[in-house]
């Protein structure tokens, strides 16, 4: 008797509750589950096996605004790499630190740039470090300079921006040496986080090849220039996903007059003022 008079009184406190208070519950069309977000397990979101993929960061861009551009200048080879040998016997890496340093010198003395050397002396840097240098400064954009030999006939500068070839490669290095980009993937899947690394390294290449047109325009009238004087290549240095980069070849020590005219500063300056002028240009586009 008891239970039966507290069940009916339990099913009258229910019918008294209000609307307002009652527990709203989802309305579903016949056959619709409810389908829960998945979620992450706790931990690195980037790696594939073993191979840790990009850490990425999001953009700083009041930091960007405060600072001065960087521009890192990169002699090539030195100690015990001397480069290519003239005809007359001349080191590619004694031209090379000279004009890097009289590049870096003009830059310096304008006020406008943060200037680093990859190397200020006749020393070796290896390859990837001269990258590490580039991307520890944040350089904005990263020349390396050379003075090659191609055959007594090759004559006049020529400037290299990275294949679409080394595309692989470049990821290849990305992955291994886990460098962070400014691409903000922090909230985003693995697939779609691929595809904004990609598209950071298009933007990097398309600025590369923007820099490369405005240096030859500058070059051209001032010094000689070669055949195609804009060359794609897979060089080590222009690997770098997130900095522009080019190689710049000052001429070709295998030809007697390049030679000649590199071995004096005269004719050295004549192409580090073309440089300058062109980062101003490509700075002040941007």
């Amino acid at each position: 008797m008891f239970r039966f008079i507290f069940i009916l009184l339990s099913l009258f406190s229910l019918l008294t509750i209000p609307a307002s208070a009652a527990v709203p519950v989802p309305s579903l069309k016949p056959g619709t589950e409810i389908v829960l977000p998945k979620t992450r397990a706790p931990g690195a979101r980037y790696f594939k096996g073993q191979i840790p993929y990009p850490v990425l960061k999001p953009l700083k861009s009041a930091a960007k605004i405060a600072r001065k551009p960087v521009i890192v200048i990169d002699p090539g080879h030195g100690g015990t790499d001397p480069g290519a040998i003239g005809v007359k016997g001349t080191h590619e890496k004694v031209i090379t630190t000279k004009a890097a340093n009289e590049l870096a010198d003009r830059l310096r003395r304008s006020g406008r740039y943060t200037v680093i050397l990859t190397r200020t002396s006749d020393s070796y840097v290896e390859h990837d470090d001269r990258l590490r240098i580039a991307r520890r400064g944040q350089a904005d954009l990263f020349i390396s300079i050379h003075a090659d030999s191609a055959g007594s006939s090759a004559k006049g500068a020529t400037v290299y921006t990275l294949a679409d070839r080394a595309k692989g490669r470049q990821k290849r290095i990305v992955n291994n040496q886990n460098w962070i980009l400014d691409v903000d993937l922090s909230e985003q899947t693995d697939p779609v986080g691929d595809i904004l690394v990609d598209l950071a390294q298009r933007k990097t290449k398309s600025q590369s090849d923007a820099f490369a047109e405005i240096l030859l325009n500058e070059l051209s009238g001032k010094v000689d220039l070669i055949g195609n004087s804009h060359r794609r290549a897979g060089y080590y240095v222009l690997l770098a996903p997130d900095v522009p980069a080019v190689l710049l070849e000052l001429g070709y020590l295998s030809n007697g007059v390049d030679e000649k005219r590199l071995r004096t500063k005269a004719y050295r300056d004549k192409i580090t003022g073309s440089v300058e002028r062109a980062i101003d240009r490509y700075m002040d586009q941007r």
